[in-house]
C-alpha cells in the first residue's frame, strides 16, 4: 500500500478532529476543561465512554488472542468490561450525586486531604501507564504501516493526540471520541468482513476449526479460568476507572448517569464479540498471529488500498481516543496535586494552564514508559492491578461503610498499590525477590488482600470518623434532592457546606484549603 494513501487519510482525519475540537470550544473554567460544563447528553458521553475503553488492546490484541484462544479470549477484555459496566449501572447515580470533579474530591470529602492526595498519585500513575500501553499499540501499528521505527510511531501518535486534547479540554475529547466511535466501528466491520473473505468464506473457516482446533475453541467459558487474572484486575480497575467516572460526573443528573451506562452496554457487547469473531474468522488465513499482528497484516497485504485505509483510520481512531483521554485525565490529577502543593489560591485561568502543562508532562512520561516496556497488554495489566489493589476498597466501600476512616484508607492505598508497584519494578527488570510467575493471578490477589486487610484492620484499630462519614452521606442526599430532575441541573443550588453549582464545581473550595 502506498504511504501517500495513509498520509493523506491521516491528514484528513486529523483536520476533521481538529475542527471538531475547535467547535463550540469553551475552556474558561476547570469544570469546562474537565467536565464540559455538565451540558453533554448521555448518548454522546456513552460513545465517548466506549471510545475510551475500546483502545488499541481491544482492537488489536483481542483479534490476535481470538485467533489462538477462540471464543474464550472474550474474557481477556470483553468479560471484565461488561462486569464493570454492570457495576457502574448501580454506582453511577451515587457517583453523580457526590457532585465532585474527581475521585480526589470524593476521597478528600469522605476521608481527608491526605487520602485524596495519595489517591491522586496512584491514579496519575495508573493513567500514565494505561496511556503508555496504548502508545505501544499505536507505535507498533504505525511502524508497520509507515515502515518507521517504533519510537517515531509513538511520537507521531502522541503529537496528534496532544494537539486536540490541549486545545479544547474534555469537551473536545468527547466530541472527537464521538467522531472516532464511527471511524473505528467502520474499521472493525471491514476487518471482520475482510477476514472472512481472505480465509475463503464461512465453510473454509469451519473446516479449519474442525481440523486444527479442538471443541473448546468455540466454548466461551473455556477462557474464563486461564484469563481469571485479567477478569479480576481489569474488572475491578474498570469499575473505578477515572475515565468512566469522569463521563458519569459530566452528566446532567444522576438519572442521566445511569443512562450513560445503559447506552455503553448496548455498544460494548456487540463490539467485543465483533473482534472475537474477526480473530476466529482469520484462522484459515493465519494458523497463528503474524509478528506484525493480524489486523495490520490484513490491511497492508490482503485488502484493497481503500479498505486498508479504512481499517488504518478506524484502528488509529480507537487507539488515539484512549490516549487522548488518558492525557486529559492525567492532567486533571496532576493539576490537583500541583494546586495542593502550591498552597496558594489559584485562579481558574491559571488552573487551565496548569492542566495543559500536566497534559504535556503525562505525554512525555508515557512516551518514556512505552519505549522502556513495549508490551501493551503487560502495561495495561500492571496499571489495572495497581488501581484495583490500591484504590478499589477505600473508594467504593467509602460510600457504604460508615466505620471506615482516613487512616484505613491511606494504609489500604499505600499497602495495596505499593505491592503492585513492587511487581511493576520486577517487570521493568529490577532484580527483586518474588515467588509468583509472569502474568500470574497471584500478584493481584495478594495486592487486593493486603489492601482489604489494611482498610478494615486499620479502620477498626483507630478512632472512627462518624461525623465526616455522615456529612459525606448527607451531602449526597442533599444533592439528590437539589438535582432531582434534569432541569434542576441547569440552575445554581446551595449545598450545606457552601455555594455550589449542579455542574460539580463546588468541590474546588476544598482543594488547596
Amino acid at each position: 500500500m502506498s504511504p501517500f494513501w495513509l498520509i493523506g487519510a491521516l491528514a484528513a482525519y486529523f483536520l476533521i478532529l481538529l475542527g471538531v475540537a475547535l467547535h463550540k470550544r469553551r475552556t474558561d473554567t476547570e469544570t469546562d476543561y474537565f467536565l464540559g460544563g455538565n451540558t453533554m447528553p448521555a448518548w454522546m458521553l456513552a460513545m465517548a465512554f466506549v471510545a475510551t475503553w475500546y483502545g488499541g488492546n481491544s482492537a488489536l490484541i483481542s483479534v490476535d488472542e481470538a485467533n489462538t484462544q477462540g471464543m474464550g479470549s472474550w474474557w481477556v477484555l470483553g468479560g471484565p468490561t461488561v462486569i464493570a459496566v454492570i457495576a457502574l449501572f448501580a454506582l453511577g447515580p451515587i457517583i453523580r450525586r457526590a457532585g465532585l470533579l474527581s475521585q480526589d474530591g470524593i476521597m478528600t470529602n469522605r476521608y481527608n486531604r491526605t487520602a485524596g492526595t495519595v489517591l491522586s498519585i496512584v491514579t496519575a500513575i495508573y493513567l500514565i501507564v494505561w496511556g503508555a500501553s496504548q502508545m505501544v499499540a499505536l507505535g507498533l501499528f504505525f511502524m508497520v504501516f509507515f515502515d518507521i521505527s517504533f519510537a517515531w510511531g509513538v511520537a507521531i501518535g502522541i503529537v496528534f493526540s496532544l494537539l486536540y486534547a490541549m486545545i479544547g479540554g474534555f469537551r473536545a475529547v468527547v466530541l472527537t471520541e464521538t467522531a472516532q466511535f464511527g471511524f473505528f466501528m467502520l474499521g472493525l466491520i471491514v476487518t471482520f468482513v475482510g477476514a472472512v473473505i481472505v480465509s475463503g468464506g464461512p465453510d473454509a473457516i469451519v473446516q479449519t476449526i474442525e481440523t486444527k482446533r479442538d471443541a473448546a475453541f468455540l466454548n466461551l467459558w473455556e477462557g474464563f479460568g486461564p484469563n481469571l487474572g485479567y477478569v479480576i484486575a481489569f474488572g475491578l480497575a474498570f469499575t473505578i476507572d477515572p475515565a468512566a467516572w469522569q463521563r458519569i460526573q459530566a452528566t446532567k443528573s444522576p438519572r442521566e448517569a445511569r443512562k450513560v451506562t445503559v447506552h455503553a452496554m448496548v455498544y460494548f457487547i456487540p463490539l467485543y464479540f465483533l473482534v472475537v469473531f474477526a480473530g476466529i474468522a482469520s484462522i484459515a488465513a493465519f494458523n497463528e498471529p503474524p509478528e506484525q499482528g493480524i489486523v495490520a497484516t490484513l490491511a497492508t497485504s490482503h485488502f484493497l488500498p481503500i479498505f486498508g485505509v479504512i481499517v488504518f483510520i478506524g484502528i488509529a481512531a480507537a487507539i488515539m481516543s484512549t490516549i487522548c483521554t488518558t492525557l486529559n485525565l492525567s492532567s486533571l490529577y496532576l493539576t490537583e496535586l500541583t494546586t495542593k502543593a502550591l498552597r496558594t489560591e489559584v485562579g481558574e485561568k491559571q488552573k487551565v494552564w496548569i492542566a495543559r502543562a500536566g497534559t504535556l508532562a503525562a505525554a512525555i512520561i508515557g512516551f518514556i514508559v512505552s519505549v522502556q516496556l513495549p508490551s501493551a497488554l503487560t502495561l495495561l495489566a500492571l496499571a489495572s492491578e495497581m488501581l484495583a489493589a490500591g484504590v478499589f476498597f477505600p473508594l467504593v466501600l467509602g460510600f457504604f461503610w460508615r466505620r471506615a476512616n482516613s487512616a484505613g484508607a491511606i494504609a489500604s492505598i499505600i499497602g495495596g498499590g505499593g505491592f503492585i508497584l513492587y511487581g511493576f519494578a520486577i517487570e521493568l527488570g529490577v532484580p527483586l525477590p518474588h515467588f509468583w510467575g509472569e502474568g500470574s493471578v497471584t500478584r493481584v490477589l495478594i495486592g487486593l488482600s493486603i489492601s482489604f486487610v489494611l482498610y478494615v484492620g486499620v479502620s477498626l484499630a483507630t478512632p472512627p470518623e462518624f461525623a465526616k462519614a455522615d456529612a459525606f452521606s448527607a451531602r449526597g442526599r442533599l444533592r439528590a434532592e437539589q438535582v432531582g430532575s434534569s432541569t434542576a441541573c441547569t440552575e445554581n443550588v446551595a449545598a450545606a457546606s457552601g455555594p455550589a453549582r449542579a455542574d460539580g464545581t463546588e468541590e474546588f473550595e476544598s482543594f488547596g484549603s
